[in-house]
C-alpha cells in the first residue's frame, strides 16, 4: 500500500515538476526575446503599392469594337467617370518626370505620344508595384528589368529610378518597334509582352494589331491597353478642352554627390535641409532608405542644395546602428534621434511630399 502510494505522489510531484518547468521555459524565452526586439528591432518588407486598380469586366462590358469609339468611350471615363480624379493625380505627378522622358524618348527616335504610356502604367508613380511584381513608373517585371541593365537587389531596385527605368524603357520599346515595324504592335507587346504577340501572329497570321486585339486571344488588359492609351493622349495634349489643367513641365533638378555607403538618407536630408521625403523620391531605387553598406553610393541633390550638403555632411552626429531587415543583420550609420525609428518611414514622406517651388525648373530646359 505504502509503495502505491509513494508511486501515485511521485507521479503527481513529477508531472507539477514538469509544468513548472515549462513554466520557466516559457517566461525565460519571453524575456529573451522581448530583449531581442527592444536591442534589434525587426523591420518588415517596405510598403509598395499598386499604380490603380485594374478595370473591372463591368466598366468595360460594352467596350465598341471600332477604335475610334474605343478612344471616345475611356475620354468619357477619363473626364466625366470615375477615372476623373485619377487622371487628375496622374496629370500631377507626371510633370515632374515628363521633361525627362521626353529628352531620353528622343535620343530614341520614339514619337512623343509614346512618353505618355508611363502614366497609364504606374500613375507616374516610381512605387507602383502591381500585383504581378512589376515596379516603378514603367513597370517593368524583374526578367525584362535585367535584361536591359537594370540593377535588382537587397538594397537597390533600379526599376523604381526614373532615369535609368527610362532609359531602359526606350531600349525595349525601340527593340519591340524593330520587330514588329509598327507602334501600335509594339506598345502592346510592352504590356503583354513581345513572346505573345508572335506566336499569335505566328498561329493566326493577322492582318493587323486590329484584327488580334478584336479576337478574343488577348487577355483582357491588354485589349483596352491601346485605347486606354490614346485616349490619354488625347486629353494630356489639349487638357483644357477637357476641364484638365495642363501638365506642368517642372522637372526638379538635381545633381549628383558621393557618399559613404551604409548612410541613412535622412542624414543628408538633415545635413542639407531638404525635405527627406523629396530626397528619397530622388533616389528612390534605395529600398531601405539606406546606401549600401560598404561602397561609395551616388545620392541625387536638388541642385540648390549640393555645396550645404557637402559642407555639412562630414560634420554630421552619427552613430552606428545594426537592426534586422527580413531576417538579415545590417549595420548602417544614422542620426542619434532617429536610432529606434526606421529608414522605411522615408517611403511614406515621399508620397505626400510637397514640391518646393525653389527645386523646379520653371522653363523645363533639359
Amino acid at each position: 500500500m505504502f509503495s502505491i502510494c509513494f508511486l501515485q505522489n511521485f507521479s503527481s510531484w513529477k508531472k507539477i515538476g514538469i509544468f513548472l518547468g515549462f513554466v520557466f521555459i516559457l517566461v525565460w524565452v519571453n524575456e529573451s526575446v522581448s530583449e531581442k526586439l527592444t536591442n534589434e528591432t525587426i523591420f518588415f518588407q517596405e510598403e509598395e503599392e499598386k499604380p490603380f486598380e485594374p478595370f473591372s469586366p463591368e466598366i468595360v462590358k460594352n467596350l465598341p469594337s471600332d477604335i475610334n469609339a474605343q478612344i471616345l468611350y475611356f475620354i468619357k471615363y477619363y473626364t466625366q467617370g470615375k477615372g476623373k480624379k485619377s487622371l487628375e493625380i496622374w496629370f500631377e505627378r507626371a510633370g515632374l518626370y515628363l521633361p525627362y522622358i521626353k529628352k531620353i524618348f528622343k535620343e530614341f527616335s520614339i514619337p512623343e505620344d509614346v512618353t505618355y504610356l508611363f502614366i497609364i502604367e504606374s500613375g507616374a508613380n516610381p512605387f507602383a508595384r502591381s500585383p504581378a511584381g512589376a515596379m516603378g513608373i514603367w513597370q517593368f517585371m524583374k526578367a525584362t528589368a535585367k535584361r536591359y541593365g537594370l540593377k535588382i537587389n537587397f538594397w537597390i531596385d533600379e526599376r523604381r529610378d526614373f532615369i535609368k527605368a527610362t532609359y531602359a524603357a526606350a531600349k525595349y520599346l525601340s527593340d519591340l518597334y524593330k520587330l514588329f515595324g509598327d507602334w501600335k504592335t509594339a506598345i502592346a507587346s510592352y504590356n503583354v509582352g513581345e513572346g505573345r504577340i508572335l506566336r499569335l501572329m505566328k498561329i493566326r497570321n493577322f492582318a493587323n494589331y486590329w484584327q488580334m486585339m478584336t479576337s478574343g486571344l488577348l487577355p483582357f488588359e491588354t485589349t483596352v491597353y491601346l485605347p486606354q492609351w490614346m485616349a490619354v493622349v488625347t486629353i494630356a495634349k489639349n487638357p483644357e478642352k477637357y476641364g484638365f489643367k495642363p501638365i506642368k513641365n517642372n522637372p526638379i533638378l538635381f545633381d549628383v554627390i558621393k557618399v559613404k555607403g551604409g548612410l541613412d538618407l535622412r542624414v543628408i536630408a538633415m545635413a542639407g535641409g531638404i525635405d527627406p521625403g523629396l530626397l528619397y523620391l530622388l533616389n528612390a531605387k534605395y529600398r531601405k532608405g539606406i546606401t549600401p553598406p560598404g561602397k561609395i553610393s551616388e545620392v541625387r541633390i536638388p541642385l540648390n542644395k549640393v555645396e550645404i550638403v557637402k559642407k555639412n555632411l562630414p560634420l554630421m552626429p552619427v552613430v552606428r546602428v545594426k537592426r534586422y531587415f527580413y531576417g538579415r543583420r545590417c549595420t548602417y550609420l544614422t542620426l542619434p534621434h532617429l536610432v529606434n525609428e526606421s529608414p522605411l518611414v522615408l517611403y511614406k514622406l515621399a508620397k505626400k511630399v510637397k514640391i518646393n517651388e525653389n527645386y523646379l525648373n520653371k522653363e523645363a530646359i533639359l
